[in-house]
């Protein structure tokens, strides 16, 4: 069967799909210059077309008696004989157009249809479908508007909480004033190129903008730290340890205020998982939770090892600064942690790109 038969059902049909008002199908045989009318929910329809022989009759009567007067002409031109057998690129060819259609309601003079026709040359048929689009009125219209509007301020505030938080941390010396561009750029990097050799992982270009920008608040539990724990230039105690080792926990409670709305619920859950999360590690042996492997979010997978490089390539109280071909090695013998081989991987090609270098030097 041909596509144009494979779509065809007849109203006699037991179950029938469910339509809109104002539903109607015509078949139009190009090669013998038939037309039919498959289904219509007014049954008008079908005793215009037994009664018309000729289809660009009955179109111009249709027009003329259904079509709101302002768009009859554009829809006698698309729905002519002459136009279905216009010159198509391909063998198959599918246009649209919409319409306004005479409604009787008092306060509605005319409904919004759709017209569309599919023509398959291999078969000279031509399938039109003419339906109601749903109708919006002026209230429902203001009030999505209204709610479009609230949905991008609560957006605005969000990112405007990101960047509010970053400059607490760079304010209270928790990280480097240029803290934000290199873990953002390691992160941004990994995702790349994890994107790049594993199509499996279904990584699109958002998701990777998006965690490279939420990438600089994953400490934002270090707030609750106090600063002299943080800057200790010697070993800390076993109570220090237990105290930094809070910080994903409040980091995560913390990003339960951010604002919320339909459209930042992915914000709010990277916001969280990458909070939360960044110092879990595949073998296990992370925490707080001690997830292992792909129990840890994907984006809290990156943002820990982009972390975990971006602290040893630093100077900190507490250590020297590391050569990048060093730090590298380091985290490929596992000295911060177990990660996937996949990230792995990446690490070790993107590390060797001369940006990279750059950027860490």
């Amino acid at each position: 069967k041909s596509i144009m038969q494979q779509k065809v059902f007849h109203p006699a049909q037991t179950e029938a799909p469910c339509l809109e008002p104002l539903y109607i199908i015509l078949k139009v045989d190009l090669q013998h210059k038939k037309y039919d009318c498959v289904y219509s929910q007014d049954h008008a329809i079908y005793e215009e077309v037994e009664k018309t022989r000729s289809y660009d009759t009955f179109i111009n009567r249709y027009v003329t008696k259904y079509v709101y007067e302002p768009d009859q002409r554009k829809v006698k031109q698309f729905l002519s004989s002459e136009s279905l057998r216009e010159k198509m690129p391909g063998r198959c060819m599918e246009r649209q157009l919409f319409y306004r259609r005479v409604d009787a309601h008092p306060f509605h003079p005319y409904v919004r249809v759709k017209a569309i026709k599919h023509i398959d040359e291999r078969e000279h048929t031509v399938m039109i479908t003419l339906h109601q689009e749903q109708s919006v009125s002026p209230s429902v219209l203001k009030m999505k508007q209204e709610l479009d509007k609230k949905e991008e301020t609560i957006t605005r505030q969000f990112w405007d909480t990101i960047s509010l938080l970053s400059t607490v941390l760079e304010h209270n010396q928790l990280k480097e004033a240029d803290y934000q561009d290199q873990i953002g750029y390691y992160t941004k990097q990994i995702y790349c190129q994890l994107q790049q050799e594993y199509p499996e992982y279904g990584i699109t270009d958002k998701e990777i903008n998006v965690i490279a920008q939420l990438a600089p608040i994953h400490d934002i539990g270090k707030i609750r730290v106090p600063i002299e724990i943080l800057n200790k230039n010697g070993k800390l105690t076993e109570e220090e340890w237990s105290i930094i080792r809070e910080h994903p926990l409040v980091g995560a409670e913390m990003t339960k205020w951010f604002p919320k709305g339909s459209e930042t619920k992915q914000l709010n859950q990277y916001s969280y998982e990458i909070c939360r999360y960044h110092h879990e590690r595949y073998d296990g042996f992370g925490y707080p939770d001690g997830l292992k492997g792909e129990e840890i979010p994907l984006c809290a997978q990156v943002v820990g090892l982009a972390d975990a490089y971006d602290a040893l390539v630093c100077v900190r109280p507490y250590k020297r600064k590391i050569s990048p071909k060093e730090a590298v090695e380091m985290i490929l013998d596992g000295a911060c942690g177990a990660f996937s081989e996949p990230l792995l991987r990446c690490l070790q090609t993107v590390s060797t790109k001369s940006e990279w270098i750059k950027k860490t030097v």
